[in-house]
């Protein structure tokens, strides 16, 4: 354990010091981090990493995850860090500890300047953004590949899969299947196109196509590479239970190979609750004994049918009353509400909320806007196009070509695997 000693000492040095000048404190962290960076050659830290019982992947998690907002409160810029921890998240099972920064909006890579500013600046001093200095040369991320972000989105969306929140992982998925492609595909948008089918199906209740900026040559590899996934959907989208379930038998090596027989298995579970609410679009009122026909191929027990539709009830999945009686389960009557019917207070406060969720989001990216169009006017492209007559009519106006400045950097091998 003396390795472990040394290790807790350095950082007790660095945080126990009395508040010493931005630029001396910037010297001892980079020292300190230099100092770490050593450590990852030498044998001894390998014993401690091989040791289960000596960190907490957990514990790695949190501290990843503090270090990142304390760095960069808004986490705007994609750095190595965001997919390090959603991987950690995953594998400890901590999936709530990744939401602080999986609620954030990513708008920047970090950008290269070229060559090593004569003057670095200093990490712990004020920014107005992290923009300014977290970039390539401040080594504070790893070298980006378009992998990574692929990787980011996608383990991002299991991460709200894993705590039911489908929405939100529709919105994941539907970055990695709409990210540009031209010649190839990569393994890691047909996994999340596969996803997508089977969450499009817990959220909508439906197939949702995929977003409208995703090309037609893509979607079309998409649908003959996860047919089975089709299939599926449309079965479920029939309100056919039998056919659904003679179809999850079907493919069952397809859904075990693919790790997806969890969202499978959640999918029958959710083809009950999906087609009540699909009938309170077209019905008023069922009795349970008629809801069970039109849900169920084999006659159901009323009282497991009615419990059922309270459960939906209760957790606001389904927006409708139940009638119960007590002589006769089955004639007990459930009565569709629409959006009309509710409260006009409860409405109220629902668009106020959902208003100022959409306000602070617009804040986020008009701020992030015009610092993307600044870096655009200070990049070597304008530069050029200034000296080739290409400015845009408005002198106000910035040409919007983003080039390896943008830090994100092309893998060339798309279909290659997700490890």
């Amino acid at each position: 354990m003396t390795l472990l000693s040394d290790i807790i000492s350095a950082s007790a040095q660095l945080h126990n010091s009395n508040h010493p000048p931005s630029d001396e404190y910037d010297r001892r962290v980079r020292e300190l981090v230099e100092y770490f960076r050593r450590l990852q050659t030498t044998k001894a830290l390998d014993s401690l990493a091989n040791d289960e019982s000596f960190l907490d992947p957990l514990l790695g998690a949190t501290l990843v995850k503090d270090a990142m907002l304390r760095l960069d409160p808004s986490c705007a810029v994609f750095t190595s860090s965001h997919l390090l921890l959603v991987r950690l998240c995953l594998e400890a099972k901590a999936y709530s500890c990744a939401l602080p920064i999986l609620n954030k909006q990513i708008c920047h890579f970090p950008i290269s300047l070229g060559s090593p500013p004569s003057d670095p600046s200093v990490l712990c001093a004020d920014h107005g953004s992290g923009v300014s200095f977290m970039t390539e040369d401040s080594r504070i991320s790893s070298k980006l590949s378009y992998r990574d972000y692929l990787q980011y989105f996608l383990y991002g969306s299991m991460v709200y899969m894993a705590l039911k929140e489908w929405r939100n992982a529709l919105h994941f998925l539907g970055i990695v299947i709409s990210t540009p492609s031209t010649n190839s595909v990569s393994l890691i948008m047909v996994e999340a196109y596969k996803k997508w089918v089977l969450v499009s199906l817990l959220e909508k209740g439906k197939l949702c196509p995929p977003p409208s900026i995703t090309t037609p040559h893509v979607a079309k590899v998409y649908q003959s590479l996860a047919r089975p996934y089709i299939i599926l959907a449309h079965a479920f989208e029939r309100g056919d239970l039998k056919r659904l379930n003679a179809e999850i038998d079907a493919a069952n090596g397809v859904w075990c190979a693919d790790n997806n027989l969890g969202l499978v298995t959640q999918v029958v579970g959710a083809f009950f609750s999906q087609t009540v609410i699909k009938l309170g679009k077209t019905f008023a009122a069922l009795t349970i004994a008629d809801l069970s026909k039109q849900v169920f191929p084999s006659p159901v027990c009323a009282e497991v049918t009615g419990s059922a539709v309270s459960s939906l009830i209760m957790s606001r999945d389904l927006n409708a009353t139940l009638v119960q009686t007590k002589d006769d389960a089955e004639s007990s009557m459930l009565r569709f509400l629409s959006i009309h019917s509710l409260p006009r207070l409860s409405r109220e406060l629902d668009l106020q909320s959902q208003l100022k969720q959409e306000m602070k989001l617009m804040e986020t990216l008009v701020i992030n806007l015009g610092e993307t169009n600044h870096n655009l006017g200070l990049s070597d492209e304008y530069v050029d196009s200034l000296h080739k007559g290409q400015v845009w009519s408005g002198s106000s106006e910035v040409n919007p070509i983003v080039g390896v400045e943008a830090g994100l950097e092309m893998d060339e091998d798309l279909m290659g695997d997700m490890s």
